[in-house]
């Protein structure tokens, strides 16, 4: 129910491809006044979108501004959109916009409602095979808004842990040395022949999976459209596909 100010919807379109989104991320879009976005990202609901709506589009590193933005639209009164890819709680727009909101006194606060999606784990393992089918954890690369220090502690434990490892952001323009120092830290605790599944721009046109081992990697095909997927210790190759045995 719409809140004495307005609504805003925190939506997950999932991966990209019309067919993984929710009809409830579908239905958010549609009844909003006001869609708002990284310009890519509306891209991939155009097919939603209608000449009466207020579509906002704002560019990469503007999450801050454009989760102000969703905020105050909705304190005004507006039915508000806010979208992400994959899901919105998942390195998303959800934690910051959440945040911005509960600093609005309760009689301005509008009625916030998250709406998930598929993330990219999910649809870069169903690429693979089940390599998640037992524990798993999901790490960012990006040391864009936490040090690199923090990223390899973690990453220093989980390798020891022997569960299988999701690695989103691994690898850009101007971070190009840190992918190779974590295939080295993983090899410390894990055989070369670990497989490892290279997924870059699941569901949409320039789809592409990769089957490597720790040893292989080809770091040239990893992007920050990619996610890897290191396999876990209870995984075994079974055909084409990995399969962790719980």
């Amino acid at each position: 129910m719409v809140g004495v100010s307005g609504l805003l919807e925190i939506v997950g379109l999932g991966p990209g491809a019309p067919e993984h989104r929710t009809e409830a991320a579908a239905a958010s879009v549609r009844g909003a006044d006001t869609v708002i976005g990284y310009g890519p990202y509306l891209d991939y609901c155009a097919d939603l979108l209608s000449d009466g709506q207020t579509v906002v589009r704002w560019g990469m590193g503007q999450e801050p501004e454009r989760a102000r933005d969703a905020v105050d639209r909705a304190a005004a009164g507006e039915r508000v959109a806010l979208i992400s890819t994959g899901d919105p709680g998942v390195y998303g727009m959800a934690a910051r916009t959440l945040a911005l909101a509960a600093e609005l006194p309760p009689d301005r606060r509008p009625d916030v409602q998250l709406m998930p999606g598929v993330t990219a784990a999910l649809i870069a393992a169903a690429r693979l095979g089940a390599p998640l089918s037992d524990d798993f954890a999901v790490v960012s690369l990006s040391d864009l808004h936490l040090e690199w220090e923090t990223i390899e502690r973690r990453l220093e434990a989980l390798a020891a842990s022997g569960i299988a490892l999701c690695l989103y952001n691994p690898r850009s323009r101007s971070r190009t040395w840190q992918l190779g120092r974590v295939l080295e830290l993983l090899r410390r605790h894990r055989g070369d022949d670990t497989p490892v599944g290279i997924v870059t721009d699941a569901t949409r046109e320039d789809e592409r999976v990769t089957r490597a081992t720790l040893a292989t990697v080809d770091e040239q095909q990893v992007s920050m459209r990619t996610v890897l997927i290191v396999a876990g210790e209870s995984a075994v190759s079974s055909g084409d596909w990995i399969v962790a045995q719980r």
